[in-house]
């Protein structure tokens, strides 16, 4: 019951502490740690590379939330119920919380590159939310890739995830030789 009413902190002190362990047991390098993630995970993922900039060498959010105030305005009745018990109450009545807990009021801490792949008609993500964090990424003039595919919440077919593997794959490939020199 912790993460009610404080979306994001405790899950982002679990990444925190994942990657310090990683590095602890030498399976991982500091400096070559990239966050990925789906949905929530891709949430979480924005989320982190703001919230905690100096941490990652990249991020990758696939169909992620990255404004919970306009997501909670431009979703359907029952997904603004499970915003509302998640946060307590809407977004005229908790204002504070869904800004601390969306990505889009840390974009201009992000540090690391950023790759998004979001869908066109998603009705659990809907596109004005990740539009507008695209806007402010450009704005802060961040290294930001936006893939936009036609497709709801989830990918139905193989071909289609192996190409967004693809991406990713090669995404993190460049970035990683980029940072080299």
């Amino acid at each position: 019951h912790k993460i009610y009413s404080n979306i994001g902190y405790w899950e982002i002190e679990d990444v925190v502490a994942a990657r310090t362990w990683l590095i602890e047991q030498g399976i991982a390098q500091a400096n070559v740690i990239f966050l990925t993630g789906w949905s929530y995970g891709g949430y979480l993922t924005l989320l982190a590379l703001g919230k905690q900039p100096d941490l990652w060498a990249g991020g990758m959010a696939g169909i992620a939330i990255a404004d919970w105030t306009v997501q909670y305005e431009d979703s359907a009745e029952r997904l603004r119920g499970y915003q509302k018990t998640l946060f307590g109450g809407t977004p005229e009545e908790k204002p504070e919380l869904y800004t601390t807990a969306s990505p889009i009021t840390y974009v201009e801490q992000i540090i690391a590159p950023v790759l998004i792949i979001q869908a066109c008609n998603d009705t659990r993500c809907p596109i004005r939310p990740m539009k507008n964090y695209e806007a402010k990424m450009r704005q802060y003039n961040k290294n930001c890739e936006i893939e936009w595919f036609d497709g709801g919440h989830s990918l139905n077919n193989v071909e289609q995830s192996i190409s967004h593997e693809e991406r990713m794959l090669h995404w993190v490939q460049r970035v990683l030789n980029t940072n080299k020199t």
